[in-house]
């Protein structure tokens, strides 16, 4: 034994006053072990019990000579508690066997070279006891351990199923009973995909965490129970395995997320409306326009109609003259006609009466089309996916933007042709509205009231398993040392009452929970370049990479 590594404490019970004869006292033998060793002697067994629950104790050695206090102790001693060495002053082994049937751990004759034993006996029976003890410890930890698990398990508010290779779940908890609107008993063994959807034997979402041994984290879904209701989750995935790190199913955590994705629209529809209310100037500048014009023309046409209708008139009455055959009749009124005609100068009204005609309805159909893609933009997600065309997103919402900065940006557009994504469009809007006003405001920094004007470039392309949509402008760039907070929420550079910080944060997590990634390029006074990848299945691998 490793002396320095602990004390070691005995106790020991032995008479006040007795003749040491030829083995001496239990105290001066066990002394013998060395430093290190704490012993503390009593004479009753009372005072022995109270020492062994007072504090930890690695040994008892009691004389025999006190026959009550011996019996006493290792009845209260052999059920529980610290070894009880018996020093025994006869060598008959009649006295040994006595000692083990009270419960003694072993029996040492003080006779005949005891004093040497003893301590032999004693350290043997502590490192004994402290192995039991450790042993004991480490089991009762371990079940500690297992009920504080089990525990957590049980009580987590996120729900838990584990599933196995074949896709059934092979456990649930309370929670995930409570999302999946039945009892854990029937939750058990059933397959994963009645609830998740796809291919009996792992579903289309957990497929690939069975399958593949692919972990997914922080992923929006929906799951449909028995009843045909649905229930919008966020959910991660990870492969299990056993101990020889074989992949022997998935398991699975995941949320309602039904209060929070009403929040969730709340928060995003003030922040579209809040948009909107700062482009109100611009579009209302827009629609003026052609709104201006359109009512010119419409003056314009009033008279030119009242013109036709003179000549109209003219033409009524050369008709009637021709139908009396009267052709002096014809000769005055074709006369009266042509001089009209050239005083109206019919054939510039008509052409010019077509024109306006034409100029309104592109102005009307302007109108419509601002109307349409503000309708569309302000309109609030319907709560699910659906798949999107990116392009027109990304147009549409230029179309909105476009009037408030028409003045001092050029605007270019290079699509790709795209496959469609599978998103919530509304919030897809978000993130390209808050990109271009933030490209808008970047540039009108640089060029002030210089009359100079700067260019936004919009790209979309095709990758592997998804679309990256690209804004860049030619603003004042981001500084180093403010290119990793862009994303922080309220952290804004703009002057105070021009941004909320709130626009580059919310579209931050917006792609991020449509499993994709929102990332910047920057370089003060050269521009700022967005660029965002959306996967089409909406899964992907959703990072914080910024």
């Amino acid at each position: 034994m490793d002396h320095a590594s602990s004390v070691v404490r005995i106790v020991v019970v032995q008479p006040e006053t007795f003749s040491l004869g030829e083995g001496g006292d239990v105290a001066s033998a066990l002394r013998r072990i060395g430093p290190g060793v704490v012993i503390e002697i009593v004479h009753d067994a009372g005072r022995c019990l109270a020492v062994c629950r007072e504090e930890p104790i690695d040994l008892v050695a009691v004389d025999q000579a006190l026959t009550g206090a011996c019996r006493q102790v290792l009845a209260a001693l052999r059920n529980g508690g610290p070894p009880v060495v018996v020093a025994s002053r006869s060598s008959a082994p009649e006295a040994a066997l006595e000692a083990f049937r009270q419960g003694a751990a072993d029996c040492v004759s003080l006779d005949r070279g005891g004093p040497e034993a003893l301590p032999v006996v004693a350290l043997e029976q502590i490192r004994r006891h402290r192995a039991a003890r450790e042993r004991g410890s480490a089991e009762r930890r371990m079940r500690d351990l297992e009920r504080y698990t089990d525990n957590i398990i049980q009580n987590m508010n996120s729900a838990l199923l584990v599933v196995g290779l074949d896709g059934r779940i092979s456990f649930a908890n309370p929670p995930a009973s409570r999302i999946l609107g039945e009892g854990i008993a029937a939750i058990r063994g059933r397959d994963v995909s009645d609830w998740f959807g796809g291919e009996p034997g792992g579903g289309s979402l957990l497929g690939a965490t069975l399958i593949e041994g692919r972990s997914l984290k922080g992923v929006e879904r929906t799951l449909t129970r028995r009843d045909g209701s649905s229930v919008p989750i966020g959910i991660s995935c990870s492969p299990f395995f056993d101990s020889d790190g074989v992949k022997i199913g998935a398991v699975a955590i995941f949320q309602d997320l039904t209060e929070v994705k009403q929040l969730q629209s709340q928060v995003l529809q003030t922040e579209k409306m809040a948009s909107i209310g700062q482009l109100a100037a611009g579009v209302a500048h827009e629609i003026n326009n052609p709104m201006g014009f359109i009512h010119a023309n419409l003056f314009q046409m009033a008279e030119y109609l009242g013109d036709l209708r003179r000549v109209w008139q003219g033409v009524t009455r050369l008709r009637h003259a021709v139908d009396t055959e009267d052709l002096a009749a014809i000769r005055q009124a074709g006369s009266e006609l042509t001089s009209l005609s050239q005083e109206i100068d019919t054939e510039y009204v008509l052409a010019d009466l077509v024109k306006a005609i034409r100029e309104s309805q592109e102005g009307s159909e302007r109108i419509r089309h601002i109307v349409n893609d503000l309708r569309d933009f302000s309109h609030q997600d319907t709560g699910e996916r659906v798949p999107a065309d990116v392009n027109q997103a990304l147009d549409s919402t230029a179309t909105i933007v476009w009037p408030m900065m028409k003045q001092i940006v050029v605007l270019e557009r290079e699509y790709e042709q795209l496959p469609s994504v599978f998103c919530y469009p509304m919030q897809i809007k978000q993130v390209f509205m808050n990109l271009l006003v933030n490209a808008y405001q970047a540039i009108e920094a640089r060029v002030g009231e210089s009359g100079e004007t700067g260019k936004i470039w919009l790209r979309t392309q095709k990758s592997d398993d998804g679309v990256i949509v690209e804004v860049a402008d030619t603003g004042v760039g981001i500084p180093e040392t403010h290119i990793d907070r862009i994303f922080d929420p309220f952290f804004t550079t703009k002057k105070v009452g021009s941004g909320t910080g709130l626009g580059l944060s919310t579209s931050f997590n917006i792609v991020k929970r449509h499993g994709g990634r929102l990332t910047v390029e920057s370089k003060p006074g050269a521009g700022t370049t967005f660029r965002v990848y959306l996967p089409t299945d909406g899964v992907g691998e959703s990072g914080d990479d910024r």
